[in-house]
C-alpha cells in the first residue's frame, strides 16, 4: 500500500488540485444516459464518501453507488472478492 501512494506522487497531487468535487463551484457534467457503477471505499481518506454521493448526483439518475465496507481508496485491492462480486453483479444486471 505504501508503494501505491508513493509512486507518481506529483502526478497524483496535480490530479487532486484539478478536482472540482467538494468545492463551491458546481462541476458541469452532462448526465449520462447509460447505467453507471461507482464503487467507493467506505473509509477512503483521499476522497470521502460524501464526494461519492456528490458524484452520484452529478452523473444522473442511472448511477448505482456501491460503498464497500472495510475498504479505503483501493477497494479492488483491499476487498477484491467483494469488489469483483459487485462489478460482476452490475454487469450481469443484478441489483445491489
Amino acid at each position: 500500500m505504501q508503494t501505491l501512494y508513493r509512486d507518481k506522487r506529483n502526478e497524483k497531487l496535480e490530479l487532486l488540485q484539478g478536482l472540482t468535487l467538494g468545492r463551491d463551484e458546481t462541476a458541469s457534467i452532462s448526465p449520462l444516459q447509460q447505467n453507471v457503477l461507482v464503487v467507493w471505499g467506505e473509509d477512503d481518506k483521499i476522497f470521502p464518501v460524501e464526494m461519492a454521493k456528490e458524484l452520484q448526483g452529478l452523473i444522473g439518475k442511472n448511477v448505482r453507488l456501491e460503498i464497500i465496507q472495510n475498504a479505503s481508496h483501493v477497494p479492488q485491492i483491499e476487498r477484491p472478492m467483494k469488489f469483483n462480486y459487485t462489478v460482476k453483479n452490475f454487469l450481469c444486471g443484478g441489483s445491489s
